[in-house]
């Protein structure tokens, strides 16, 4: 075990980056459990590809996860999550990771309309893959939980992409900047002119009728603070809407992504707040109150 969790570490650190630990963590770590589809087109752009992973054994009809990676908005690879695959398919879920375009070739709002048109992809296609198009959830880490939490609070880029906003039961986002205002240049660029910047964020749509949302966050995160998501769950319930917040005691920015993929390591039980909160939606968003870091 202490082998394990000295690859993992390195994984964590090697995930954004695609380095070799990650190909080690996962010769250690993926199962013969699930089917991957890969490079599957879901729009004319080379970086709109995406691939989906379902049980050998598929209980249909099964839950469907869209997962957002992250990386700053600029960087990332579906490639680089087939432990994430592996872990939502052990649940007996249908995985579908898309790749989605990235700064600097692309600036806001291009990869949230990216997602929802991968959403739209999930409803249409699902079912070829013992998925259920009624249980599709949206979960995204770090820039791909922004991205979540913006197609939960801003409709009208499901609506555009053809995609009911009702057609998805639930959100989740993992350490995602989700109330907070950019202050870094690189981010500032890629969001575009100040004036626009309100839209970008998902606090400013809030009006209390949004789908339920779950925001998972580590309490030892120094790349984004834990308080944006306390700050957007009060928010939200403030207007009457359904989320919760879950954080996780010293756990970090990194951590709490490896924590999903890699559930064995006891890091944090992501995985299971989040299958309860597949299960029930709505009763995982709304019967608890944030929980404190």
């Amino acid at each position: 075990m202490r082998s394990l969790r000295f690859v993992l570490v390195l994984f964590g650190t090697a995930l954004l980056a695609g380095c070799s630990p990650r190909r080690l963590a996962e010769s250690l770590l993926l199962g013969s459990h699930f089917v991957r589809t890969e490079r599957v087109a879901y729009g004319p752009d080379a970086r709109q590809k995406l691939d989906v992973y379902r049980p050998v054994e598929v209980r249909a009809p099964a839950p469907v996860v869209v997962f957002l990676y992250g990386g700053r908005w600029s960087s990332g690879s579906r490639e680089d999550y087939r432990l994430v695959g592996d872990a939502l398919t052990r649940r007996g879920w249908v995985a579908v990771i898309p790749d989605y375009r990235l700064a600097p070739a692309a600036t806001f709002p291009a990869w949230v309309e990216d997602a929802a048109r991968a959403v739209r992809w999930a409803r249409g296609h699902a079912g070829r893959f013992g998925g259920d198009p009624a249980r599709i959830f949206v979960v995204g880490h770090s820039a791909g939980g922004h991205t979540a939490a913006l197609l939960a609070l801003d409709e009208h880029f499901l609506r555009d992409a053809g995609v009911p906003p009702s057609a998805v039961r639930g959100f989740a986002a993992l350490a995602g900047p989700v109330d907070t205002r950019w202050t870094d240049a690189d981010v500032q660029a890629l969001m575009g002119p100040p004036a626009g910047w309100p839209a970008t964020y998902p606090a400013t749509h809030v009006d209390g009728g949004e789908p339920p949302l779950l925001l998972l966050h580590g309490g030892g995160d120094r790349t984004v603070e834990v308080e944006s998501s306390l700050r957007l769950a009060a928010r939200i319930r403030e207007r009457g809407g359904c989320a919760r917040t879950v954080v996780y005691p010293g756990v970090g920015h990194v951590q709490i992504v490896v924590a999903l993929a890699a559930p064995r390591l006891g890091i944090a039980p992501v995985l299971d707040d989040l299958a309860a909160f597949v299960r029930d939606p709505r009763r995982g968003a709304c019967a608890a109150e944030a929980d404190a870091p």
